[in-house]
């Protein structure tokens, strides 16, 4: 793949992932033995929640090159995503024994640490990733009533509840940031939002993130 063509599907992925999914499979026509299409398409399906094609899609690529951990890590982010929680330690478990303690392993550890429940773990695992790795820091933690009161002032307080993580898988996946009631209110969770965002994170970044969390919901009148 030339580099153009990456750089061409990493700006279409920001921006248009269905364009950027189209990109990557008429060059997988040219060539499906290129190890770098299937990561991009496997990044294109899940950017469009097709969860089961990314699953397959990385699966392929590990049988190219089955040695990349991001491959595994992706598909543990996956699989808890749905809720299944074994089949994502069972992944975790092989690309561990190929890595051992890398950051990109505690910090997936940490997120199924996280969805358990043992948020003290998660948190301890995220610190030790960071430790291994400083490009995987670990999130920012906000006091809770705080960012709560915050983002329901800022937002709209009569609608937006604040939660730590979702319950259930579904509707929508446990990673998902954000999520409309059925009284037609939305309930925001925080540790979702939180994840991507750094020590230096303002609660101006976390009222961002739960704006765009928002957007994707294409919603009318709540923020």
């Amino acid at each position: 793949m030339r580099r153009s063509d990456g750089e061409a599907i990493e700006e279409a992925l920001e921006e248009a992932p269905r364009e950027a999914l189209a990109m990557v499979r008429e060059l997988l026509e040219e060539d499906d033995g290129d190890a770098d299409l299937w990561a991009y398409l496997a990044e294109c399906q899940t950017e469009l929640e097709d969860r089961e094609g990314a699953l397959t899609s990385w699966a392929h690529y590990l049988t190219l090159d089955p040695h990349w951990p991001e491959a595994y890590t992706a598909r543990c982010e996956l699989f808890a995503d749905a809720g299944d929680l074994h089949a994502a330690r069972m992944e975790l478990a092989v690309v561990a024994e190929l890595v051992g303690d890398d950051a990109r392993v505690l910090r997936t550890q940490a997120l199924l640490a996280e969805l358990s429940g043992d948020f003290n773990l998660a948190d301890a695992l995220y610190g030790k990733g960071e430790e291994a790795d400083s490009l995987w820091p670990a999130p920012k933690r906000y006091k809770r009533n705080q960012a709560a009161l915050y983002l329901q002032e800022e937002i709209d307080s009569a609608r937006v509840d604040v939660e730590e993580l979702p319950e259930v898988a579904e509707p929508g996946g446990m990673l998902r940031r954000a999520e409309l009631m059925a009284d037609g209110g939305v309930t925001l969770y925080l540790r979702n939002l939180e994840r991507d965002l750094v020590a230096e994170s303002t609660l101006s970044d976390l009222l961002d993130a739960a704006l765009d969390a928002l957007d994707a919901l294409d919603l009318d009148g709540v923020n």
